[in-house]
């Protein structure tokens, strides 16, 4: 048997693959975990660990949730699925148990291991960043080469937080300033509203936290200038043109009748479905391309509506003088399927102010939905709130809550009937499993442990807000790095009698 040096140098050392592997690795994580949970079964030292498992309050917490996916699998038709759903939730019920029955590292330990776990983070975002100036067309979600953009996002968060909270020493303070700067600029080119919604409710709810009265006035302030320029921004994107606001020709200059659905759909203050003639430009466009106007973009789309839509943001009429007055860089910039000017040459936060009203105009007049991560979730959220309705005490089980979902869908003629979607929403997703009875228990437990928080580093505070507020847009713990994510912080909390730092351990 291994002296207790090795094992703590053992559970150190796994403990920061770990945290590289929320964001480069979900099959090595699991691997990590399995063998984190291996050598805190042969470290043996019950009595301490069972000492330490009575007096923590948020152990009986992660039990009871684990228990809760286990019961919901009682509504589950094949009981073979799941037990297998439950032993891939396995890491929610082992993780917690071996980080809160061993103490956490502290000191410079703590700290090695934190700043490493942000050199991956800062690798991973200069990967991606290398991905999008050197792949043509690169979808921005495909941006993030491990996991999904939204996870590495909370990702990023935390590590801006922790560069803010706990700086280097010394001028280095001011690499993690540019750290903290450079992942907010690679979430902007990834067009993550998570990310700046994050932090702004986060560093709200943290100030609170720590009753820092003037910087909450400060934030206010900014958030306020926030406000007033994306006001400004959207009084730009529907300030209407000339040309939308003037009588509607008939014709075009070739004598062709235009179509004027005059449904209201407004983009860079113009009607988008005013002023069509499909005939005019199916002509006029083989004399500017190559491309044909129903070949696919890289973002999923035909060539037809990117074109509309570019020559709609110029003010030109969607016919052959409009075809024939684009310049051959903009007939490029359709063909790479840039719809707006504003999405090639306009600022980032512009860029995404105008997705954002794109998307929502698109569900306003049309119900569409595709390709708009925030409208499905209205859809999905809608579908669930029915299925809670419907199920409010018991739930719907664990496995069955897709199902439900897509039946409800089906029932409104839902533009989702057919997904295969969470709900993305936490919150949600354990009320249509669990049913309300369940989940109060269980939300009890975890407001038990609540005042543990008070002497916590306001670094773990600002980790768990990250992971209650994407809660509200995601189903963080749906998937292992998710999962990982929200269990990682229990290794840097602070005891309340806080051990010296005997670790001397370099990771």
């Amino acid at each position: 048997m291994l002296g207790a040096k090795v094992h703590r140098r053992i559970f150190l050392v796994l403990l920061t693959l770990l945290a590289g592997c929320m964001v480069t690795s979900r099959g090595m994580g699991n691997v990590v975990w399995v063998l984190m949970a291996a050598n805190w079964l042969l470290e043996g030292r019950w009595k301490e660990k069972w000492a330490m498992a009575k007096t923590s309050r948020a152990l009986p917490a992660f039990i009871a949730l684990y228990l809760a996916y286990a019961a919901g699998i009682l509504w589950s038709p094949d009981m073979g699925k799941g037990l297998a759903n439950l032993e891939i939730r396995l890491p929610m019920l082992v993780v917690p148990l071996v980080l809160l029955t061993t103490p956490p590292p502290s000191g410079r330990t703590r700290s090695i291991i934190l700043w490493l776990y942000a050199g991956t983070v800062l690798v991973v975002s200069l990967i991606g960043a290398a991905r999008l100036a050197t792949i043509p067309d690169l979808p921005y979600r495909s941006a993030v080469p491990f996991m999904s953009h939204t996870r590495f996002a909370l990702n990023c968060c935390v590590v801006i937080f922790l560069c803010l909270l706990e700086p280097p020493a010394g001028r280095w303070r001011y690499v993690g300033y540019a750290l903290a700067l450079w992942l907010l600029t690679y979430q902007m080119l990834l067009h993550s509203y998570t990310t700046l919604a994050i932090l702004t409710i986060g560093s709200l709810g943290l100030l609170v936290w720590l009753r820092r009265w003037r910087g909450l006035a400060v934030w206010m302030g900014a958030v306020g200038v926030m406000v007033a320029l994306v006001a400004i921004g959207c009084r730009s994107y529907y300030r209407l043109i000339p040309q939308a606001t003037g009588p509607l020709a008939a014709a075009t200059a070739n004598g062709r009748p235009y179509t004027h659905k005059q449904d209201g759909f407004v983009e860079n203050g113009n009607y988008v479905t005013n002023y069509l003639c499909e005939e005019e430009m199916w002509q006029q466009w083989p004399r500017r391309s190559h491309a044909s106007l129903d070949s696919v973009t890289a973002g999923g789309f035909t060539l037809m509506p990117v074109l509309v839509r570019y020559l709609n943001a110029l003010g030109l009429p969607k016919d052959s003088a409009g075809v024939a007055a684009l310049t051959d860089d903009q007939v490029r910039e359709i063909e790479r399927g840039i719809p707006t000017p504003v999405y090639a040459h306009g600022s980032y936060p512009k860029r995404m102010l105008h997705v954002m009203l794109f998307e929502y105009e698109s569900y306003r007049h049309y119900h569409a939905v595709e390709g708009f991560t925030m409208l499905q979730r209205l859809e999905l959220w809608r579908a669930t709130l029915s299925v809670i309705r419907q199920h409010p005490w018991l739930g719907v089980g664990t496995l069955n809550v897709r199902h439900s979902m897509r039946e409800e869908m089906r029932k409104t003629g839902s533009p989702m009937a057919e997904s295969d979607l969470f709900p993305h929403n936490q919150y949600l997703t354990w009320t249509a499993m669990f049913g309300l009875v369940c989940l109060s228990v269980v939300l009890l437990l975890f407001l038990r442990a609540f005042p543990d928080l008070r002497h916590q580093r306001p670094l773990l505070v600002a980790w768990l807000l990250v992971v209650l507020i994407s809660f509200l847009t995601e189903d963080t713990l749906g998937s292992l790095v998710g999962r990982l994510f929200c269990l990682w912080p229990l290794a840097i909390r602070t005891p309340k009698e806080a051990p010296p730092d005997n670790d001397h351990v370099t990771v």
